[in-house]
């Protein structure tokens, strides 16, 4: 099942088999050159999905400046500290401005959303930001066909809501009750997440007050790593999977669907172990 609507207005994986051996400089080389286009194609892979991130927070964000945008600010600098080239963040603020579009003639582009099952009963929303919704959804079912899966409602499964992924100032940081106090002052925050031995904090928000949150976070000293909307399984919706068989084509399903260009993001009810 699939949801789609226009936006005029408007945060990784290999193995190695065989006994081969090198017998000459020439082998070498082509070793070296297979490798080297392996590494392009996983980079290009990369700055693919950080760019449309980035096109992405130009279209919810409302802005292609990133003053007036702290969705796509956050989106540039977390691209930025992976090496993006400034080029690739430029060409992204335009597609998703619509500008390279409109220079190409090509359509508007469109948020999709896409229901389905796949292997072992586990429930999947797929996001996509496509300018050819025939064809996103046609990569999308084929995915879903060929993982024995079906493309049918499961919304009900999740619950949409805001997050921010931000690190505390210095002084709140390891003092969990202090930070869940200074969080829960700033309106629109519903939850708190925190994991050991690591400083960084998800702060779960109400949809409509995710970017207010996060920019009075910045004022107060947090250093904002990502923000955005998501489906977070609901807990009696989980499902759990202890056959490793299992998980193995439930995770090859999941890097399918994601290695789609347009997919933004995948969300699952597949319960974390």
């Amino acid at each position: 099942m699939n949801r789609c609507a226009a936006l005029r207005t408007i945060a990784t994986r290999g193995f190695s088999t065989g006994n081969a051996v090198v017998r000459s400089g020439h082998n070498k080389w082509s070793t070296i050159k297979h490798d080297k286009a392996k590494n392009d194609a996983e980079r290009n892979k990369l700055f693919s999905k950080f760019a449309q991130r980035i096109s992405l927070a130009v279209k919810l964000g409302g802005s292609s400046d990133p003053s007036l945008n702290i969705r796509l600010a956050t989106a540039i600098e977390l691209a930025s500290k992976n090496n993006v080239t400034k080029k690739v963040i430029e060409n992204a603020i335009k597609k998703g401005s619509g500008a390279s579009a409109a220079a190409k003639g090509a359509g508007n582009m469109e948020m999709c959303l896409y229901e389905g099952m796949g292997p072992e009963g586990v429930a999947l929303v797929v996001e996509a930001l496509t300018d050819n919704k025939n064809r996103t959804i046609g990569l999308v079912r084929s995915a879903f066909t060929k993982a024995n899966g079906s493309m049918t409602p499961t919304l009900y499964f999740f619950d949409k809501r805001g997050y921010v992924v931000a690190r505390p100032p210095a002084e709140l940081q390891g003092d969990d009750d202090r930070l869940l106090e200074k969080v829960l002052e700033l309106d629109g925050v519903q939850d708190l997440e925190t994991a050991d031995e690591d400083p960084t904090c998800k702060i779960v928000t109400e949809t409509t007050a995710t970017n207010t949150v996060a920019a009075a976070l910045k004022q107060q000293g947090f250093e904002v790593a990502e923000l955005g909307m998501e489906y977070a399984p609901k807990n009696d919706m989980r499902v759990s999977v202890t056959d490793q068989e299992a998980l193995q084509r439930i995770r090859k399903f999941l890097t399918v669907l994601e290695e789609i260009e347009e997919v933004t993001d995948v969300y699952t009810n597949l319960q974390q172990t």
